[in-house]
């Protein structure tokens, strides 16, 4: 849907800025007093072209990621979600469980895509 909106919007522009250029080429063609009537139209017709092509759509917006590490005990069933941190990586072992004392470790990292609206 939104390629096809594209689409168009790109090829109303591309006329556009044709018939400038066809304006153009008949302004300095005639040798008259309308040449610059003609002039500022197909320079008119230009802008038009520019500002529907780069205002025409809305830009694609870009889906925020989360990072999440997930923490487990090697004794107990202990599981816990937290935020990414640097230097996490799985099997990394963090010191003694909340539950029982054991030993917790990073068990997964995974993504979540969050959509924005």
């Amino acid at each position: 849907m939104e390629a096809n909106r594209r689409s168009k919007i790109s090829i109303i522009s591309m006329i556009l800025t044709m018939g400038a250029f066809i304006l153009f080429l008949i302004a300095t063609v005639i040798n008259h007093s309308y040449s610059q009537i003609i002039m500022f139209g197909g320079l008119a017709l230009l802008l038009a072209s520019w500002a529907i092509f780069f205002f025409g759509y809305k830009q694609p917006q870009i889906p925020i990621e989360r990072v999440l590490t997930i923490i487990g005990c090697k004794n107990c069933d202990y599981k816990e979600e937290r935020q990414f941190m640097e230097g996490d990586y799985i099997f990394k072992e963090l010191g003694p469980c909340k539950k029982c004392s054991g030993l917790s470790y990073i068990m997964g990292i995974y993504s979540v895509t969050i959509k924005k609206e």
